[in-house]
């Protein structure tokens, strides 16, 4: 399996968080599905090898279209792989999508929902074009010229709302939200509403999230030992031990130390490093 982040180009960088790539050729007795938190941040995919399987709380089991726009994952969702992968995706900074198609974020909630949908036949020539190219520098100079012409035709900057969604993000969901909008908003109706538009969930929910998918990534590449759970409980702001685990398995559907055994062999095949191709 190889999973690769790649970094965006300077003009990419207040909207993209990264590039990635995904292909694999894995022996599908040994790893036949893969399970994955949610992650904080919406993506758009586009896949020129076998498509795939997704099981998630809202839609159950369905096979993905073969480009789409998913927004945030509520809860954790599980992948099972039908082929040889190949998909190269946009993950997009947690408002940064709602800049660029100017759709409400909440109605991509736990949804893969086709490309062409949103962006018409443009969707399918874009599609097309990535699975005839050769090489990834080719598949990543398309998907940045297309993003570069949506920004310049959008009428939306990012704003205020935007700059907390970031600040949430960036601090693993660990500070308060309420005192980050008392700060930068008078009206805490106002707050919410864009807040639910751009990201799709309320701050307190995102915040929520950010925190358990920083918990998964640490623990899944053994950069947290399971003796160090209290240390863990004071860094991540849990009231104590038992809010800690609830939580977690309120999102994982399992204890923290049932993930650690069931994912941290497939954190060896991931390159979490950022590269530029070019």
């Amino acid at each position: 399996m190889i999973y690769k982040k790649i970094a965006p180009c300077i003009l990419l960088k207040p909207f993209v968080e990264t590039f990635f790539v995904w292909e694999t050729s894995i022996n599908h007795s040994s790893i036949p599905k893969i399970e994955s938190p949610p992650t904080g941040f919406a993506s758009m995919v586009f896949n020129y090898g076998s498509t795939y399987k997704v099981d998630n709380i809202k839609k159950g089991e369905i096979t993905v279209p073969a480009s789409f726009v998913t927004g945030q994952q509520t809860k954790k969702y599980q992948i099972s792989l039908l082929g040889d992968l190949g998909m190269i995706g946009i993950v997009f900074k947690p408002s940064a999508l709602f800049t660029i198609l100017g759709i409400p974020m909440y109605e991509f909630n736990d949804e893969r929902i086709s490309l062409s949908d949103i962006l018409g036949v443009e969707a399918d020539y874009l599609l097309q074009h990535i699975q005839d190219s050769t090489c990834q520098l080719q598949r990543l100079e398309i998907l940045e010229r297309y993003l570069i012409k949506l920004l310049q035709k959008s009428p939306r900057s990012p704003d205020r709302t935007d700059h907390i969604a970031n600040l949430i993000h960036e601090r693993h969901g660990v500070l308060s939200t309420q005192d980050l909008m008392k700060e930068l908003y008078v009206c805490h109706r106002q707050f919410q509403r864009l807040f639910l538009m751009k990201v799709g969930v309320s701050a307190k929910y995102f915040a929520r999230i950010c925190r358990v998918s920083d918990l998964c990534a640490r623990m899944a590449a053994k950069k947290w030992d399971i003796a160090d759970w209290n240390d863990l409980v004071h860094h991540y702001g849990y009231y104590d031990q038992s809010h800690f685990i609830k939580e977690f398995a309120e999102f994982m559907g399992k204890a923290p130390s049932g993930y650690i055994r069931s994912n941290q062999e497939l954190a060896n095949y991931v390159d979490t490093s950022k590269v530029r191709m070019d």
